[in-house]
């Protein structure tokens, strides 16, 4: 005989009233500021959003919290669940999806700037919560948002900068500035954080093949940054030579191409090392998830097939340099970047392009097969 459910106390009874309260004046906060009646409803009689604060805190189970994070939450997960499709629409060039395209881009140009204000609400209250706060949630979600914008934020300022050339006229450099300033106080922080945190810090500095320091003109600060980099061991685990004895300029155009290039591929390979079998559908898409930068479109067969020969080609050390040139760096090159070889918009392959002679598919890849292979044997460890 199964038992008889028991009935709720009374304790349970007012607490769900209280609930089917507060969520009924949310709902009348959320309509007051959509009608712009929010003096109106600051006058009317009764609890208020203090009111409920105050008994809400005191309830178990972060029931506050819960409440307050279901009605925002709720939207964003709408406009998530929308904007993939919108931009789906937008990517496919079919009949059907052409003629949607408008209604695609004004839904998610009213999305963007939706984020928008909520965004110049929430970064007051992050900034504002952040320093203080005891919650190891908020300070987890906090730190991460910002920790992991950096380059992001460069690309965002960048499209920024192309997409309204007349918001950056003003002499005084706008989010350039900005971002030029956050970068020095980042820093001489990270310079305090290598003292108090090593081993912390250390692990970054592992896998990095630089590190940055202050340089000021009457001080290069270069026994700063051999003590670090010593401390630290800069460059242990970085795929390509950093140590003292590497001879190669990392400010050649070559170089700069081709570093981000295997340390993405060398993150790549680390990624899917857990795959247990690399040939399944279900290997594949998650290879395309993992390969693919938003907002490129996902990696097609080509590249595909170039990914999964990666994970089986022996370290990159000086003696295989020309074995990865080869089998991995070039065909991926000649399948991206390089997918339309005339018309290349790296700076570094259109001077290939642009070589007297090169008037084929065919001569492109050969002469971009030894400007690789003769980099990538001063780029590589020692074998």
């Amino acid at each position: 005989m199964k038992p008889q459910p028991s009935e709720p106390s009374e304790a349970d009874k007012e607490r769900e009233i209280l609930l089917k309260q507060f969520r009924a004046y949310l709902h009348l906060v959320i309509t007051a500021h959509q009608t712009g009646q929010a003096k109106q409803l600051e006058a009317l009689p009764g609890p208020n959003f203090m009111s409920y604060c105050r008994v809400l805190a005191e309830m178990p189970d972060n029931t506050l919290a819960s409440e307050l994070a279901a009605p925002i939450t709720a939207i964003l997960l709408q406009i998530n669940k929308i904007a993939p499709q919108c931009e789906g629409t937008l990517r496919r060039k079919d009949e059907k999806s052409v003629a949607m395209h408008t209604t695609a881009g004004s839904i998610l140009d009213q999305f963007d700037l939706s984020i928008g204000f909520i965004l110049r609400t929430l970064n007051t209250l992050l900034w504002f919560r952040g320093e203080v706060t005891k919650d190891v949630d908020f300070l987890c979600e906090a730190i991460s948002y910002d920790t992991k914008a950096g380059g992001r934020m460069a690309r965002m300022i960048r499209h920024f900068c192309q997409s309204h050339p007349e918001e950056i006229a003003d002499e005084e450099g706008g989010f350039i500035s900005d971002f030029a300033w956050d970068v020095y106080q980042r820093v001489v922080e990270l310079d305090k954080l290598a003292d108090e945190f090593p081993k912390q810090v250390g692990w970054a500095a592992r896998q990095m093949n630089a590190w940055p320091v202050l340089m000021h003109r009457h001080t290069n600060n270069r026994r700063r940054f051999e003590q670090l980099a010593k401390r630290l061991e800069l460059g242990a685990e970085y795929p390509l030579d950093a140590s003292e004895g590497a001879r190669f300029r990392p400010d050649t155009p070559m170089v700069r191409y081709l570093d981000p290039l295997i340390h993405r591929l060398h993150s790549f390979v680390w990624d899917c090392a857990y795959l247990e079998n690399s040939e399944s559908p279900e290997a594949d898409k998650w290879m395309a998830r993992e390969w693919s930068k938003w907002p490129e479109e996902l990696p097609e067969e080509d590249v595909l097939q170039i990914l999964r020969l990666v994970g089986q080609l022996p370290p990159l050390t000086k003696a295989t340099a020309v074995q990865w040139a080869e089998k991995a760096i070039v065909p991926l090159i000649l399948a991206t970047d390089a997918r339309d070889w005339k018309n290349c918009t790296e700076p570094v392959l259109q001077k290939i392009a642009k070589q007297k002679g090169v008037k084929s598919r065919a001569t492109f890849k050969s002469r971009l097969l030894s400007a690789v292979s003769a980099t990538l044997r001063r780029l590589a460890r020692p074998a």
